[in-house]
């Protein structure tokens, strides 16, 4: 069975760069990797070349991935690493991807996120979408650091780790991380539960003396972030970051 590395962040972050670092480092020489991408958004880090990886595009449609079958690997790959659509809305692939690993029958070892801190500290709207992706992540690679931007990205760890956020933050340095390894290693430590396969009766606080009179649903509680208004709108909507980045 393939393991699966959903990984978040924003075009220009350098996230085809960090997966590359991870696949270098962390997967066995000659194991078979493919790499899933946005169709047009441009991809490579070095990848282009190497005779192990496979990249495959896609496009998103709404609320499903479409992959042209003849892009598709030959045989079943070692690891899979899913580059979300960075100008696509991030909630709605997040939302999709749980359908798309069971066509597969894949696993999820983990999400990660790839942080623009140059970006983000210039704009708070930036600032806001990663945050929305730190909820959903169990490692977050600090990106695209500099001097200008350095107590940023400090500030921002902190943030977290003052709200005993279990994600852990690796800073990342041309590229590279310190410790692949530990990057891909396939624990959870992700706040939502959306990927996690949770009896609904555990969520009921529930004792003899405490039952409801009236009749109830089983269900999984919905992510705050899937969770919608009856106008469809999100009830936590995420900033549409489109404007700040590079076009195309």
């Amino acid at each position: 069975m393939s393991v699966v590395y959903l990984v978040l962040g924003l075009p220009g972050s350098g996230r085809d760069e960090v997966v590359f670092n991870l696949i270098e480092s962390g997967i066995g020489d000659g194991q078979p990797v493919t790499v899933y991408h946005a169709a047009g958004e441009a991809t490579d880090g070095g990848m282009a070349a190497h005779p192990s990886i496979t990249r495959a595009p896609y496009t998103f449609k709404k609320d499903h991935f479409v992959i042209a079958p003849k892009t598709e690997p030959a045989e079943e790959p070692e690891a899979a690493f899913f580059l979300t659509d960075g100008r696509a809305s991030v909630i709605d692939q997040i939302e999709a991807f749980p359908a798309w690993l069971a066509t597969r029958g894949w696993e999820l070892a983990r999400i990660l996120l790839v942080v623009d801190c140059a970006l983000a500290a210039a704009h708070p709207k930036v600032v806001e979408w990663h945050e929305a992706c730190v909820h959903f992540s169990d490692c977050v690679l600090l990106n695209r650091r500099n001097a200008a931007c350095h107590v940023w990205a400090q500030n921002f760890q902190k943030k977290f780790a003052e709200a005993r956020y279990p994600c852990v933050f690796v800073p990342v340095k041309q590229g590279r991380v310190p410790n692949a390894l530990l990057v891909l290693f396939p624990e959870a430590r992700r706040l939502t539960l959306v990927f996690d396969n949770i009896d609904p009766v555990d969520e009921l606080d529930l004792d003899e003396e405490n039952l409801p009179e009236e009749p109830f649903t089983l269900e999984n509680k919905v992510d705050p972030y899937f969770e919608r208004l009856l106008s469809g709108h999100r009830v936590k909507p995420v900033p549409d970051v489109s404007a700040f980045l590079a076009k195309t």
